[in-house]
């Protein structure tokens, strides 16, 4: 395809478009914002549990041990639950994902147009400016732009492209604007990939997934072998074939913690679908997790505590020349540049536009690294405009004295710069004289302050880093109530171990540049602390994938959503502690349900390995866990994950789980123990698989109980419902039902005495198993 003058000013035409489509060289990308309904489904219904679950089911129903397939009705009630919540949280996140959907400007048949990216054919005339991701390889056809390659190539510098250039699909734009053109799309491009290459740089670091994932293998690998052993120990005991299957089921179904996985799977998905009420996106569903353990929080202070918007306040000229000079400069130069940045803006709405406007020989565009930006005009002088700090003019002492009394009142100021040499190879000489000083106020959002409270009073240290000037920042920093917001640095001209040492010394950062951001972030975390990280720039990319957990704000560039965890899709700073919360309430109470899960697990294991190397053969069936699963497991399992919990997760999830899991099983193994010798001493041993029964499923409504302390009046409700319905089935249901044996008056009060045992002696091993988990399991 011929490109010339006039195909730039019109761009494809509708019928070229349509016959560009049909040939299949659009830019469509698989953009995937959540699992399709049949990947839900088939990692719902295929899991290796699932498989032994419905393995040892068809084996009972062809012994016609019909009374012990019960547990197929939790299965199936499990199944079911995960998959409706899976399927409600695709809704909800494709519902909203379109509010981060990616547009691009293009021009066909004449008209500027904005349109889907997906929508770009090969040939397409794109318009680009800073902020905008790339979104295929393109031709420059005209303009000036910096792009930034860091998520291709890992150089974070801008390169500077010039007409004829390669644009890249995956890089961004950071300064200037451009008209290029398409030449490749869809599957050829960088573009399609951008998130798969965010996500290499940063895998997933969840605690919750590391354990899960070790208990599968554990559980998995000691399953059959112990299910084999206990078949064929009670076969060789009875004799009978049945019996043993039936012994077996009860072994493998009572080791397998198929409710916690979906505990796990149910209450991330619940947090998903919580926080995208919030107008929040999760984008990695354990990032979640990471929410719950972030120690400390790092904000930029533009976005965050500011809302990005700002206004001149003072407009101070500098030497000799008449205000209405310099005005007028001002308008010429404003003009000239394409930056549209917020501190552009506000001096373009301060000083208006000029009535001519002059014509441009070279400009450098304004960029987050070098601070300033600068035009020649073919008929005039060169101007400079951008922070005191990094325009190359001649600033008296008294000058900057004006300017630091302007900053510490948490105001920004800028100077214009005049300089009769040219720019040559995008620099300038140091021979520019100041002309004025404008200053600029950053409107602070009005939910700053709550929010920032919020954290200081839950646990989270927070962090500003800045572009700014350091004075600024800080100044606004304390006027939200940062804590040790006094502590204050510049970062400009630091060395990278200055910055390493800077970072736990100082809560405020100015004048960082996005290698020094991403530096800060790593440094953090290397001192133990769990990052989480805002931002809404594209020099944030790089310190927004470094942290454990990276919030962008849907105001930002793709580039920037792209390389989060989550986006925050209406700006809402005021949602941050809702999103922390959210995080700590499923964490925590995964955490706290799953116990009672593994609880079960360690109990089954211990009995079994004890029933192998004894005189004893396995004593329980299926059925008789029917009671202690459901009502002191499953049932408040579930409920109570959806309670609240503030508090931030200091322990591994594995140390969590175990100090909470082990006290329990040790104290029913111990029970079922106990059990054995009264049966043997009463010579009563056909009793003990009930009295065993009994004493697990009560001794666990104990432990539940345990666990919901302090009691509130949902946990209260809840646990005594699950008593309830467990008695009343107890009576109301036949005993051959749970092949229960009829109990005698002195094995009665035994179980009494042994339910006061197991209340007891938990509460004592638990606090014990805590102290030595929180000591050495701590994060």
């Amino acid at each position: 395809m011929a490109i010339d003058e006039d195909f730039l000013k019109t761009g494809l035409t509708s019928t070229q478009v349509e016959e560009l489509t049909k040939q299949n060289k659009t830019n469509k990308i698989q953009t995937k914002t959540s699992k399709t309904y049949g990947k839900i489904l088939f990692e719902n219904l295929f899991t290796w549990f699932n498989i032994i679950c419905v393995s040892i089911a068809i084996m009972l129903i062809v012994v016609g041990s019909y009374n012990n397939i019960a547990f197929i009705f939790i299965f199936l009630a499990n199944l079911l639950i995960g998959i409706f919540q899976e399927v409600k949280a695709k809704k909800m996140v494709d519902s909203i994902s379109v509010f981060v959907s990616t547009k691009v400007y293009v021009l066909r048949d004449g008209k500027k147009q904005q349109i889907d990216i997906s929508k770009v054919v090969e040939g397409d005339v794109l318009f680009l400016s800073a902020g905008d991701q790339i979104c295929c390889d393109c031709i420059l056809k005209s303009g000036n732009v910096e792009t930034n390659e860091s998520l291709l190539t890992g150089e974070s510098k801008p390169v500077k492209k010039k007409k004829e250039d390669k644009l890249l699909g995956g890089s961004f734009v950071v300064s200037g604007e451009c008209v290029c053109v398409a030449v490749n799309v869809g599957q050829n491009t960088y573009s399609s990939t951008l998130v798969k290459k965010a996500r290499e740089f940063k895998k997933s670091k969840s605690d919750i997934l590391k354990t899960l994932n070790f208990i599968v293998k554990v559980i998995g690998f000691l399953l059959i072998p112990l299910g084999i052993l206990t078949y064929v120990d009670v076969k060789n005991n009875t004799g009978s074939n049945t019996e043993a299957l039936v012994r077996m089921a009860g072994a493998i179904i009572s080791i397998m913690p198929v409710g916690m996985f979906l505990l796990t799977s149910v209450s991330l998905v619940v947090g998903v679908i919580k926080l995208a009420k919030h107008k929040t996106l999760v984008q990695e569903g354990y990032a979640i997790e990471m929410l719950a353990r972030t120690s400390c929080l790092c904000l930029d202070k533009t976005g965050t505590l500011t809302d990005g918007t700002m206004k001149v306040v003072n407009f101070v000229t500098i030497g000799n020349k008449k205000s209405d000079d310099i005005k007028q400069i001002f308008k010429s130069y404003l003009q000239a540049t394409k930056s549209n940045n917020q501190t552009q803006q506000a001096l373009r709405d301060y000083f208006g536009r000029p009535k001519k406007m002059q014509e441009v020989e070279n400009s450098i565009e304004f960029s987050s690294e070098r601070k300033f930006s600068a035009v020649s005009f073919k008929k005039g002088k060169t101007y400079m405009l951008g922070a005191p700090e990094f325009v190359s003019c001649n600033i008296t002492q008294e000058i900057f004295d004006s300017i630091k009394e302007f900053t510490k009142e948490g105001f920004r100021v800028v100077v214009l710069c005049e300089n009769k040499s040219k720019i040559k190879n995008d620099e300038i000489n140091n021979n520019s004289q100041p002309l004025a000083m404008v200053v600029l106020q950053d409107n602070i959002r009005k939910d700053a302050f709550d929010t920032i409270k919020w954290f200081n009073e839950n646990d989270v240290k927070i962090k500003i880093i800045s572009g700014d000037n350091v004075d600024t920042v800080s100044n606004i920093s304390k006027k939200v109530g940062v804590i040790g917001a006094e502590k204050c640095i510049s970062l400009f001209g630091k060395t990278d171990e200055e910055v390493i040492d800077a970072a736990s010394e100082y809560n405020v950062f100015g004048r960082v540049n996005p290698e020094q951001k991403c530096l800060l972030v790593k440094t953090l975390k290397e001192l133990g602390e769990k990052v989480a990280m805002t931002g809404d720039g594209v020099n944030d990319i790089l310190a927004l994938k470094e942290a454990d957990c990276s919030i962008a704000m849907a105001s930002g560039s793709e580039a920037t959503r792209s390389a989060s965890d989550l986006v925050m899709l209406e700006n809402n700073f005021s949602a941050m502690p809702n999103i922390v919360w959210e995080g700590r309430r499923v964490i925590n109470n995964i955490a706290k349900s799953s116990s009672l899960f593994l609880t079960k697990t360690f109990f089954s294991m211990f009995l079994t390995i004890f029933s192998l190397v004894s005189i004893f053969e396995y004593p329980l069936e299926p059925i008789q866990f029917f009671l202690w699963e459901t009502f002191f497991i499953g049932i408040p399992a579930f409920f109570l994950a959806l309670q609240p919990n503030k508090e931030r997760i200091k322990e591994t999830f594995i140390g969590s789980l175990t100090s909470k899991s082990l006290p329990g099983a040790l104290v029913l193994f111990l029970s079922a123990m106990v059990c054995y010798v009264f049966a043997v001493k009463t010579n009563n041993i056909g009793a003990v698989a009930t009295l065993i029964s009994y004493a697990a499923t009560f001794g666990g409504f104990f432990i539940l109980l345990n666990l919901c302390l302090p009691l509130d009046k949902f946990r209260t409700l809840v646990i005594s419902g699950c008593l309830i319905c467990a008695l009343v089935l107890i009576v109301a249901l036949p005993r051959w039902i749970f092949d229960y044996h009829v109990l005698t008056h002195n094995s009665i009060i035994f179980l009494i005495v042994v339910w006061i045992f197991i209340f007891v002696f938990y509460s004592m091993l638990k606090k014990l198993a805590e102290q030595i988990f929180r000591k050495n399991f701590n994060k």
